[in-house]
């Protein structure tokens, strides 16, 4: 059975029938690493199908490509369209843009890389290393991570001035056999090591990454489904939309209990009981 809590200050507890479309948290939400989480993935399915209601699909997983995650999702039977994915590659897109860069070291997997310079190849943005040129270092979450791609990281903040940006600040990933080190980890090593810090922390919680999704629905017809408060919830709150706390992830009743910001809108232990 659901547990159902209240937001703070508001006596109303999540009203279901007011939601038109769901943004969704793939890892620990949807799925454990590569395996679905069955009822919650069964219940998008059915919405999906009997047109009940909208989903999007956010992550901030920039280990993979969005095609990557087109394959996933249809994987687990889900019908999903590229409209449908929102990766903070798309928010790091739009800044190099913005910034008009055109040499970024971008540590990163091969796949991401390719990707990214497919989509900024219109714009002549090399993402090569090149101490002479780089105007940007770029951290993704690199499973392909080594230690010289460290190692030039911080030779080229400790040679001159440059910027530094990455793409979320998750410290973990959920996986089958547990949580795995994702970005935040790797940012508080780039710290101890010669005090890197970034200009610019994409990703959840970021409300900018909800942008396709606000411009189509207002802002009580939408909730944010996730396992982690600290992004999850986080992006949700920024964005003055309901939280959907699913216990099928990180986050536990304890960490609940200890929590010191306003409730979630409800409580679950997977997606599917929202609608208990």
């Amino acid at each position: 059975m659901a547990n159902r809590e209240t937001k703070g200050g508001n006596d109303m507890a999540f009203d279901i029938t007011k939601k038109k479309a769901f943004v969704c948290d793939l890892d620990g939400t949807l799925f454990m690493g590569a395996k679905p989480i069955k009822p919650a993935v069964d219940f998008v399915i059915e919405s999906t199908k009997s047109g009940r209601f909208s989903f999007f699909y956010l992550t901030n997983n920039t280990s993979k490509c969005p095609e990557e995650y087109m394959v996933k999702i249809s994987g687990a039977a889900i019908p999903v369209t590229p409209e449908q994915i929102l990766t903070p590659l798309i928010t790091l897109e739009a800044y190099i843009r913005e910034k008009r860069y055109k040499s970024v070291y971008l540590i990163s997997s091969e796949k991401v890389k390719a990707h990214m310079q497919d989509r900024l190849a219109d714009a002549g943005v090399s993402l090569d290393y090149d101490p002479e040129t780089n105007e940007l270092i770029a951290l993704a979450y690199d499973k392909e991570l080594t230690y010289e791609k460290l190692a030039r990281a911080t030779t080229l903040w400790n040679a001159r001035p440059i910027d530094f940006v990455a793409t979320h600040p998750d410290n973990c990933c959920p996986s089958e056999l547990g949580p795995i080190p994702d970005v935040g980890g790797m940012l508080k090593l780039l710290e101890t090591t010669n005090g890197m810090r970034p200009s610019h922390v994409f990703g959840k919680p970021s409300p900018t990454l909800l942008a396709p999704v606000l411009a189509r629905f207002a802002p009580e017809e939408i909730a944010v489904v996730g396992d982690r408060l600290y992004t999850d919830k986080a992006i949700a709150d920024n964005a003055g939309i309901d939280f959907v706390c699913v216990l099928s992830g990180e986050t536990t009743r304890d960490d609940l209990a200890r929590y010191e910001g306003t409730p979630p809108s409800i409580v679950v232990e997977t997606f599917n009981q929202i609608d208990k």
